[in-house]
């Protein structure tokens, strides 16, 4: 705890008259980039596996925390304190399964009830059932979020055989607008299979932001092979034909799985 508290008061000094210039300059707007960027970060470290990365980037995103809530405190809207004691009722309210008597015995039960108590005590009802989730989220996450509340309440698919179908539809859709050549129509309906494929992830259990993070990761260490692998062969990479890259990129598959 007294870490804790020589943190916040690092932070306070930093932002204090005789402090740091370019932390007293900063606003909740100007810090947004830096807590998406830490909590990627974040992310990113939890992918690699790498224990003393993650505790490092943990810091960095709880100093983004503290930052907000010292801008606030200078203002007298709120303190870390308050944001502690805030997150701390609110684990107790979620968790009646826990704290009281309530029964919660899987997962999915623990879900449901999270959802209608913060329907119920905490003043989250939207005009709409999949209203809510923050534009600001990343495409994939928010089109989890949103399929995720429309199954909630009915509008879903029966089995993971009727949404590959329906990724197969999307699919023909797509074709055709290549077909016809109208950019308008291509994005539209490269937008539906991208969505379809948001639900095939849910009923595989698959976060879709997940997958697709690793996915970025998994090609950029096999193009990073397929380079070494150019050079060693006393090859241009960018002057190679495609039989040649193809051939390289086989390589580097196996090398890096």
């Amino acid at each position: 705890m007294n870490d804790f508290l020589s943190l916040v008061e690092i932070m306070s000094r930093l932002r204090g008259v005789g402090g740091c210039e370019w932390d007293r300059a900063q606003t909740h707007a100007t810090l947004r980039q830096y807590l998406l960027e830490e909590a990627h970060e974040v992310v990113d470290a939890i992918s690699r596996k790498n224990m003393v990365l993650l505790c490092e980037e943990l810091g960095d995103l709880l100093l983004q925390i503290l930052f907000h809530a010292q801008i606030a405190s200078e203002k007298g809207e709120f303190t870390i304190t308050d944001v502690i004691e805030s997150i701390s009722e609110k684990m107790v309210r979620r968790h009646p399964h826990v704290f009281s008597d309530a029964r919660a015995a899987t997962p999915e039960a623990v879900s449901l009830q999270w959802e209608q108590i913060k329907k119920t005590m905490e003043n989250r009802n939207h005009v709409s059932l999949v209203g809510g989730v923050p534009r600001s989220f990343p495409s994939l996450l928010r089109a989890a979020k949103i399929t995720k509340k429309a199954a909630r309440a009915g509008f879903d698919w029966e089995n993971t055989g009727q949404v590959l179908k329906k990724v197969g539809e999307e699919m023909e859709e797509l074709k055709e607008a290549i077909s016809g050549g109208d950019p308008d129509k291509m994005e539209h309906e490269l937008g539906d299979v991208l969505f379809a494929l948001v639900n095939l992830a849910r009923f595989l259990n698959i976060h879709p932001e997940v997958a697709m993070v690793a996915a970025n990761e998994r090609f950029e260490r096999r193009f990073e092979a397929m380079e070494k692998i150019a050079e060693e062969s006393g090859c241009s990479i960018d002057q190679a034909d495609l039989i040649t890259l193809d051939r390289f990129w086989e390589k580097a598959k196996k090398m890096t799985e």
